[in-house]
């Protein structure tokens, strides 16, 4: 019978046991380092040891794509997405945020971050018409711009228009029954869509949920934008689709319609839904996964940074509005 084979030697054991990790090879943390959000890497990962501080701090392509949605529940939110800027230094070409962004914030984005090419904003009740028409003006790259359920309405479309020439997909979507039904009645308001007309030729992805545009605004894009190919127009209650318009429609290839389905849609269960054929009975379309815009994490932490005392003018000033 042969015998067992030996146990590993002793100084392997104990080579296992004291291994450093804050000595991991720079290529491979930035890899993993890659795999987490931005709120993830301020406040946890990037807080271990001052190597794995060192790393996140200072290497610029962690930060170009930072998605701090549902954060808005987190301490110093906006303090960490202005350290995202900064750490950036730049090169930042997506940013994706709701609840927490304020003018202030944008209007820091715009001096810092011109190169961002997506912004993807929601629920941002806290940015008014004005601020974000002048901080838009220092993101002359955007090539996508998502504006949903931010009461962001009449010229700051054609403001958007004007300052970013490059842009190809638009999305500014409201609820359509809280508006209309209970304060405006039906108001028609071609606004946007004359702004979009007028300034935005190269679109070819359009969204415009629960907007109050009628036939001469949609009529007005249709004929000013020829490079469109995705048109959404649900919950545009003011459109009355004729054979006038049908024929201009024919050409989009992604035609969602008002009364199509709204299931699909991320913030559907914000929606006050109109049932088809009710006239104006209203019902709240829940679904069955509502829409959770706070996360779980009620308890994070953002001020433990009193371990790194030695590495002056990383962490003192980093995270003050």
């Amino acid at each position: 019978m042969s015998s067992p084979p030996p146990p590993p030697p002793a100084e392997a054991e104990a080579e296992g046991e004291t291994r450093d990790w804050s000595e991991m090879p720079t290529d491979a943390l930035a890899a993993v380092f890659g795999k987490l959000d931005a709120a993830e890497l301020l406040t946890g990962a990037g807080l271990v040891c001052r190597a794995w501080h060192r790393l996140a701090a200072t290497d610029p392509t962690l930060w170009r794509r930072v998605d701090m949605s549902d954060q808005g529940d987190l301490l110093e939110t906006e303090a960490m997405a202005r350290a995202a800027v900064d750490r950036a230094a730049g090169t930042m070409e997506a940013f994706w945020a709701d609840t927490f962004v304020t003018n202030n914030l944008l209007l820091y984005m715009s001096q810092r971050a011109s190169s961002l090419k997506s912004l993807q904003l929601s629920l941002c009740h806290m940015v008014s018409n004005e601020g974000f028409s002048e901080a838009i003006k220092g993101f002359s790259e955007l090539e996508e711009l998502d504006i949903t359920f931010c009461s962001l309405y009449g010229s700051v479309c054609e403001a958007i228009g004007k300052a970013c020439p490059q842009l190809k997909c638009f999305r500014l979507n409201e609820r359509w029954t809280i508006l209309h039904s209970e304060y405006l009645d039906g108001l028609d308001d071609d606004t946007e869509a004359l702004g979009i007309a007028s300034t935005m030729p190269g679109l070819q992805d359009l969204q415009l949920i629960g907007n109050n545009i009628t036939n001469d605004g949609l009529m007005a894009i249709l004929d000013c934008c020829p490079h469109l190919k995705s048109l959404d127009i649900r919950q545009c209650y003011n459109i009355q689709l004729d054979d006038a318009l049908k024929s201009k429609c024919a050409r989009i290839r992604n035609l969602k319609l008002p009364y199509d389905p709204i299931s699909d849609f991320k913030f559907r269960a914000c929606i006050l839904s109109s049932v088809a054929n009710s006239g104006s009975n209203f019902e709240v379309d829940m679904m069955d996964d509502l829409l959770d815009v706070v996360t779980e994490d009620d308890d994070a932490d953002f001020d433990d940074v009193d371990d790194f005392e030695d590495d002056a003018g990383m962490f003192d000033d980093e995270f003050d509005i």
